[in-house]
């Protein structure tokens, strides 16, 4: 007897009953991979696109809480409102280690009272050390359209996009081994990711992460799907 359609699965099963096939079938070997079978023939895995940490001796599934983090920093130097400025300011992130869900309780709060702050020092190079594992370095720049401007994080331009990319490559090798016994089956395989992580990241990155290289291995495509609302997608 098949098991109850998790919200993940769910989400799936909704949106490949959007494309131009006749049959969507849940677990046709039982519960074991493929998660879904598209008209007898594509074969379908699932997984939602997050992070597993491990809390003492349980192993708690979350979401990639460092991009999530950078991501929601970023967000806030982008669009952080002064009227009146002399200079503007570069800002790169140092994040020394990972975060976990304790960790980041309340940053967003100090790095908004920093940014603030460092108003009034605009002319000035300085960091700020928010906790033990996060900083922020003020470089000062000629004036521009915006007092902050984000660099990078650890000096890398593309941290959030090079960060996913090794993630999604690690579900994709994972999935990979998964499916190995019962490949043979069927004439094609697809990864189909419900997202916890990509979605809401601003234009620039989302382009720029559409153009990265993965090794598919045995799966014809690897699709990252929306998680709520319409079902928004791209291929790798």
């Amino acid at each position: 007897m098949n098991r109850q359609v998790n919200k993940d699965e769910m989400r799936a099963k909704k949106y490949l009953q959007t494309l131009e096939y006749t049959y969507v079938e849940y677990e046709p070997l039982g519960n074991v991979t493929p998660d879904f079978l598209l008209d007898k023939k594509i074969a379908v895995e699932v997984r939602r696109l997050n992070r597993n940490y491990i809390d003492g001796k349980n192993i708690i599934s979350i979401e990639n809480l460092e991009i999530h983090l950078i991501k929601s920093i970023k967000k806030l130097i982008e669009t952080f409102k002064c009227t009146a400025y002399s200079n503007s300011s570069h800002i790169s992130i140092t994040l020394s280690k990972p975060a976990n869900a304790r960790d980041i309780i309340g940053i967003n709060k100090r790095v908004k009272r920093i940014l603030k702050k460092h108003t009034n020092k605009i002319s000035k190079e300085k960091s700020y050390h928010i906790c033990n594992f996060l900083s922020l370095r003020f470089t000062p720049v000629e004036k521009e359209s915006r007092i902050y401007i984000y660099t990078d994080c650890n000096e890398d331009s593309l941290w959030i996009i090079h960060a996913l990319h090794k993630h999604i490559q690690e579900v994709i090798n994972e999935k990979n081994k998964k499916i190995e016994k019962n490949f043979s089956l069927y004439e094609e395989w697809w990864l189909l990711l419900v997202d916890s992580i990509v979605y809401g990241l601003d234009n620039e990155d989302f382009e720029k992460l559409k153009q990265i290289q993965l090794n598919k291995h045995k799966f014809t495509k690897v699709i990252i799907l929306s998680p709520k609302g319409s079902f928004d997608t791209f291929e790798f």
